[in-house]
């Protein structure tokens, strides 16, 4: 069976409020593709393999940021060198932050009645091209995804995912009570913003500094909260940003404001690069985000390299 392969995840915030969703994309579908919903990563893999086998001829992946990092990642590994499919990212879960940054907003069953049609009638969705980040926590497998981030980018996760059932409002919620608690210097600040400590090297060459408060890296726009932190790729395809913050509370303050405007860092002790190869090493174990879900590098060590291009298909 070629046609279109549909991933949705059973445990996104809106699937599980929802049961009814994937009886929808089903219905959606109907003889076009295969639809599945793997209840953990190893159902996740033979589903990817499946794919493969198939020779699906459009991905679309239903979920939030986590889930489409997670499926991407089952993919590649399946197809090993072979390209993958274009791909739609289906509305799904709490964050939609890769689907925001390349202008996908529709909600999930809409973009996926629109591929249907597309596919039936041999006919072009839009597309963005955007390459993957290739991601190697110490001797593991590699993991593929769009955005990625140490330091208060980690801990805000790692606060955020402490809540029950966490929203986007609650996200706002908790960088409201961050900004407050930096005006007095509070416990809740302290946590977000203890540095990382290690070097960063860009293609072979060491960066300067040795404490950042976050560095963030990506290969689309926004970081999520509509900061477009990585605004260079726009001019500069084909190579990731990374986005350093020196160890100081006030540099991040201040530097809050450009960054939603995509208008970069630029005081001292900050920095912003493109490149092709980023490794972060650390004396200690590094915890960090990738598409929303927290990792921890055991070793200190985290290279990232250029993934995979993939064709995101986009809504009409």
């Amino acid at each position: 069976m070629s046609g279109i392969g549909v991933v949705t995840n059973p445990r996104s915030r809106r699937n599980r409020r929802d049961p009814g969703v994937a009886r929808t994309l089903s219905y959606v579908l109907g003889e076009r593709g295969q639809l599945v919903a793997p209840d953990d990563l190893d159902a996740l893999d033979k589903a990817a393999v499946r794919f493969q086998e198939h020779g699906i001829e459009v991905l679309c992946i239903n979920g939030g940021d986590g889930t489409v990092h997670r499926s991407l990642t089952a993919m590649v590994r399946a197809y090993g060198g072979e390209p993958l499919p274009p791909v739609a990212i289906l509305r799904g879960g709490t964050m939609n932050i890769v689907a925001d940054s390349i202008g996908n907003r529709v909600p999930a069953e809409a973009m996926l009645a629109q591929v249907v049609d597309a596919y039936h009638t041999r006919s072009d969705l839009p597309e963005i091209q955007a390459h993957m980040l290739r991601i190697e926590l110490g001797d593991g497998p590699p993991s593929y995804g769009f955005l990625s981030g140490n330091g208060i980018i980690a801990r805000f996760l790692e606060l955020y995912y402490e809540q029950t059932d966490p929203t986007p409002m609650d996200a706002a919620r908790l960088l409201a009570r961050g900004s407050l608690s930096a005006l007095v210097g509070g416990r809740l600040i302290r946590r977000l913003t203890r540095p990382w400590r290690g070097t960063i090297t860009l293609d072979g060459a060491r960066l300067a500094g040795e404490e950042w408060v976050a560095v963030a890296i990506g290969t689309v726009e926004q970081m999520g909260l509509g900061f477009r932190v990585f605004h260079l790729l726009l001019d500069h395809p084909g190579q990731l940003q990374v986005v350093g913050i020196g160890g100081s509370v006030a540099n991040l303050a201040r530097d809050l404001w450009p960054l939603s405007r995509g208008q970069g860092v630029g005081r001292p002790g900050n920095l912003t690069e493109l490149g092709r190869e980023l490794v972060l090493e650390g004396d200690e174990p590094q915890q960090l985000m990738i598409d929303g879900d927290f990792y921890v590098a055991e070793g200190g060590r985290v290279r990232y390299t250029l993934g995979p291009r993939l064709r995101l298909l986009l809504p009409r």
